[in-house]
């Protein structure tokens, strides 16, 4: 497929590991100009900011756009999973807020920020998950959080004339996040696990011309799980 993104200057947040860092890659690969936000990371050419402070992830934003003469592209992969396997009795305000601050309000202040450098045909693709439309115990926060980056998504494609948002939603993906949370279930063969350049894929789909009909969408991607029915057959 041809993507049309050789020489788009693109912004993705949390390069620095797991999806984010495969994001950068695939489009490296496809010859786009690609500017790194990460509060973390060793590359000296990822700026360092944390999504959650709107000063500083401001004047990131900003001064990889004027790097970059604009932006075409933007992806926020940047995201937290707070307590997992917590029970609701366990789980305190703080933990909710920490989590809603980064995977809300962290990709609410990238589009706004963003916004100004996008052209028309800009495309913003928002890191969500399986877990906005299915859910497991103990993890109420991070739920919450992707159900919110849905509907954001969908408001923002309807407020923001000329520029596509949609947001990918994957089921586990092999990360260094989702080993520190789950462990050796990922070396499970009876259990469904995504690799990041299998998100990053979808990522590049949304981003290109190719999608480009597609607004306002969330692209779930568990294998089929949510497909399945509980009648016993």
């Amino acid at each position: 497929m041809e993507t049309g993104l050789a020489g788009k200057a693109v912004l993705v947040t949390g390069g620095a590991s797991g999806i984010g860092r495969a994001c950068v890659r695939a489009f490296e690969a496809e010859g786009a100009r690609v500017g790194v936000i990460d509060r973390d990371g060793t590359d000296a050419a990822i700026v360092r900011a944390d999504v959650t402070d709107e000063l500083a992830f401001a004047a990131a934003v900003d001064g990889i756009a004027r790097r970059l003469g604009g932006l075409d592209v933007v992806v926020g992969c940047a995201g937290i999973s707070g307590p997992v396997g917590t029970p609701l009795a366990g789980t305190t305000a703080a933990d909710v807020s920490a989590v809603l601050a980064v995977n809300v309000t962290g990709q609410f202040l990238l589009a706004k920020h963003a916004l100004p450098w996008l052209g028309d045909g800009g495309s913003v693709v928002l890191l969500g998950s399986d877990s906005a439309f299915v859910a497991a115990p103990g993890m109420v926060p991070y739920c919450a959080s992707k159900g919110a980056v849905v509907a954001m998504t969908r408001a923002l494609a309807v407020e923001v004339p000329g520029v596509r948002f949609n947001c990918v939603c994957p089921s586990v993906v092999d990360t260094p996040m989702a080993r520190g949370d789950l462990g050796a279930v990922l070396d499970d063969p009876a259990f469904p696990v995504q690799a990041p350049h299998d998100v990053a894929r979808q990522v590049l789909f949304l981003a290109s011309p190719a999608s480009r009909p597609v607004n306002g969408q969330a692209l779930l991607a568990d294998f089929g799980m949510s497909a399945r029915s509980a009648f016993p057959a």
